[in-house]
């Protein structure tokens, strides 16, 4: 069981199999059940958008296992993957709450809007455990109190723990994501840095936030020019570096920004095609059109 994967999106993106998830608010018990029983591979846990509230997030966890799935499937670990969303910049600096959300059992992070490659390197370091490298240099500063996570993904060690919360795929075996959104102009201009900086699991193109922070107005326009030469110089980047690239999966506006949120299957193939791997759902599943290729 020690040695069995935990990091259900790490698995198939290992395989180069795209991952699909959903977004969820911290405290929402009745999405977290119904996220727990859905075919998704990983989920984002928001503790930017509604709310900061860490002992909620440990609510919310517990209510994402689902014994009837696992039953159903017989896998034994929850699934979709918990990632915890940030409340804060990656330039603000911030390093306790990534640390305190992994001691809770989240499986990765995702950081809103990096715009360096330091901003991501701190993060870095506050995920991932003191590790010596090859030259005799120490990496890592994370704190060590991991007992609720080691209880929600069944380990006795901490040893076996440690070995297992390293960041992939810096580390090839390692179980954790860091997920870094970017959509800025300074990150615009350091993709390529962001990418290149070790520990990084994969990019995804922030596309809403990107429409207002370059300035935009009315409906979201994902085939905007602007906002197609990000998107496409962050997924070079991505291929540069040997990580994912993600991005929004539907061509039209999620309800919240006037649209309709409905799958636009071209859109995604189409992405698919090009080499994203990494997106974020309009609802509460995979796309079954995808499954049904």
């Amino acid at each position: 069981m020690s040695g069995a994967p935990r990091n259900k999106m790490i698995e198939m993106l290992r395989s180069g199999k795209p991952v699909f998830g959903g977004a969820l608010h911290c405290g929402d018990i009745a999405g977290a059940r119904s996220y727990g029983d859905s075919n998704l591979d990983y989920v984002m846990l928001d503790l930017e958008h509604e709310g900061f509230d860490m002992p909620k997030l440990g609510d919310t966890l517990q209510w994402l296992v689902s014994r009837r799935r696992m039953a159903a499937t017989g896998e034994m670990f929850p699934s979709p993957t918990p990632l915890v969303r940030l409340p804060h910049h990656g330039n603000e600096r911030i390093r306790w709450i990534a640390s305190q959300a992994l001691d809770y059992g989240a499986l990765g992070i995702i950081l809103p809007y990096a715009e360096s490659g330091e901003d991501v390197a701190q993060l870095v370091d506050a995920m991932r455990y003191a590790r010596k490298e090859k030259d005799g240099t120490i990496v890592g500063e994370r704190r060590v109190w991991p007992k609720l996570a080691m209880r929600y993904w069944g380990y006795d060690k901490f040893e076996e723990y440690r070995d297992m919360a390293d960041l992939w795929p810096v580390a090839p075996a390692g179980e954790l994501a860091l997920v870094t959104i970017v959509a800025t102009p300074k990150a615009f201009d350091n993709l390529e840095e962001i990418a290149a900086t070790p520990g990084v699991s994969a990019m995804m193109f922030g596309a809403k936030h990107a429409w207002h922070a370059f300035a935009k107005t009315g409906k979201i326009d994902l085939e905007d020019r602007d906002l197609v030469e990000f998107r496409n110089r962050m997924l070079a980047a991505c291929k540069k570096n040997g990580i994912a690239a993600g991005t929004s999966l539907s061509a039209t506006p999620p309800k919240g920004a006037g649209g309709k949120g409905a799958v636009d299957v071209s859109f995604l193939q189409r992405r698919i095609d090009e080499g994203f791997r990494v997106f974020l759902t309009q609802g509460g599943s995979r796309p079954a059109e995808l499954d049904q290729a």
